[in-house]
């Protein structure tokens, strides 16, 4: 009966703004899907997860276990519809960021804090949207967090050992999502360690049975791995180019400026100076516990950045996710100060990254910008990594619908495996990732397939024939060219050529 007198109306309104916040960026979301193209890596998802794999060469198989179900159920292979799950994962994340948030500092930096999370570039356009491992990672990440937080903010109470066990679970599918939750698991170490009040947790054994549980994630991915050499071990441990370690700043800077993109210069810094003062001088337990998450990792990868040459700035992003609750506190104490600025930055984000997301894949699939002003794809355009390879599949009948296609590598073999669907094998002659475990279609006579920007065609039908005899494959018939078109406008092309295995 005393229901409603209890209700906290502070509290009520913040989830009422946090629930609208959440539904304008899902429509956004859905707008964005519906023009943008599939990506390279999205591409390679669905045509590589039509054979289903306990795991795959480039990562664990949650993500490509999603796309593969999506196709099952649905009967298409549609980006659209195959990102529909991805998008859910990003939409529940922002809730549970908006909780974790709640929960540790209050309902205005928990609005904050979504706000923020809701226009970082990484988060609303790939994370939160793509055919990518980032959105099952984040949501399970911060699901296991969010079980576990009101034990860690009063880590003297006994723990609820079934909130533990939920955690271990959303823990597992973390890491049968993606590699780096293993990080999460460093973090979660490393303040256990480095706080006081909460070291007596490493003597209980919900914890451990806890760990346990997550362990199981792992299962599938050393099962598969076992019977392959290890290759996605060895894979991912060369990507950072760390063979011969010298300091790069180069690739440092780079490292940061992607850093600063992904997730907005300003969120940047809060992020990283606040929670740098979380683990050195936190003011109250939160502080501590949410920069220990978000930190170690960025460090980590800010680390390998400056003595390697090949890191990628997104690798950090699973630390900056737990920063968004350290950004939406500071600026619900720093509102007051600054709220010209603060409020100018936000409502421009607002408008400026899902618009900027939107003009992005109107121009891919539609070019709606050079159209107007060009017969073909000037210099600077989007190319074909970004666009649908609707002509080679239209075309493929004229070809007599041959079993396999030859690809120069994994990324053309993606665009290429996924427009021509499941009865095509593609077979990558360089650096075929996953693609080398799939397919059995005899590769005798295949057709060989790579694009060219406008412009490069001869130079390409000139250049092709000799590599693929460098590979073993001789061309056995006249090339022919196809124009990808948008409209009127052509995009790229499409070399298509005729040929059978040498002796």
């Amino acid at each position: 009966m005393h229901t409603h007198a209890n209700i906290d109306p502070e509290q009520a309104t913040g989830s009422r703004d946090a629930l609208v916040l959440i539904a304008v960026f899902l429509l956004l979301r859905l707008a964005v899907s519906w023009v943008f193209p599939a990506t390279i890596d999205e591409s390679y998802a669905i045509a590589v997860s039509r054979g289903w794999s306990l795991s795959y060469y480039d990562h664990p198989p949650v993500g490509f276990t999603l796309a593969h179900l999506m196709a099952w159920l649905t009967g298409t292979e549609s980006i659209f519809v195959a990102r529909l799950p991805f998008v859910l994962a990003g939409v529940l994340s922002g809730w549970l960021v908006w909780d974790i948030t709640r929960v540790a500092y209050g309902s205005r930096a928990a609005f904050w804090a979504l706000a923020w999370y809701s226009v970082a570039p990484f988060f609303f356009i790939s994370a939160g949207h793509f055919v990518v491992p980032d959105g099952p990672l984040n949501l399970a990440l911060l699901a296991t967090l969010r079980l576990v937080l009101p034990d860690l903010l009063a880590p003297a109470r006994p723990l609820h050992a079934w909130r533990w066990l939920a955690a271990g679970i959303c823990f597992a599918v973390a890491l049968a999502s993606k590699y780096q939750a293993g990080l999460f698991g460093a973090s979660a170490l490393a303040f256990l360690l480095a706080s006081p009040p909460h070291r007596r947790l490493l003597a209980s054994p919900v914890l451990w049975i806890t760990l346990l549980v997550g362990a199981l994630g792992l299962v599938p991915v050393l099962a598969w791995n076992a019977t392959h050499d290890w290759i996605s071990f060895g894979f991912q441990a060369g990507r950072a180019g760390t063979e011969s370690i010298s300091l790069q700043p180069a690739n440092f800077a780079v490292t940061v400026l992607g850093q600063m993109v992904y997730v907005l210069p300003g969120t940047w810094l809060v992020i990283v100076l606040m929670s740098a003062k979380g683990v050195t001088r936190p003011a109250i337990s939160a502080d501590r516990i949410l920069s220990w998450f978000a930190i170690l990792p960025v460090a980590i990868f800010l680390a390998i950045a400056l003595v390697s040459r090949k890191s990628l700035p997104h690798w950090a992003m699973s630390g900056f996710l737990f920063g968004f609750p350290i950004a939406g506190h500071w600026t619900a104490m720093m509102l007051d100060r600054y709220r010209r600025a603060i409020l100018l930055a936000w409502r421009a984000s607002c408008v400026g990254i899902p618009l900027l997301a939107f003009a992005v894949g109107l121009q891919a699939r539609y070019a709606v910008f050079t159209r107007p002003f060009f017969d073909a794809s000037p210099r600077y355009d989007i190319d074909w990594q970004m666009q649908d390879w609707t002509a080679l599949a239209e075309a493929w009948p004229d070809f007599g619908a041959p079993a396999v296609a030859i690809t120069r590598n994994w990324t053309t073999g993606s665009k290429a495996g996924h427009v021509l669907g499941p009865a095509v094998t593609i077979r990558p002659l360089l650096d075929p990732r996953h693609f080398q475990y799939l397919g059995s279609a005899d590769a005798a006579t295949a057709v060989a397939v790579h694009p060219a920007k406008v412009g490069q065609t001869q130079g390409v039908l000139e250049w092709f024939p000799g590599f693929l005899e460098e590979n073993g494959f001789r061309v056995t018939g006249e090339p022919r060219v196809l124009r990808q078109m948008s409209g009127d406008q052509l995009r790229f092309e499409i070399i298509v050529m005729p040929v059978e295995k040498a002796e």
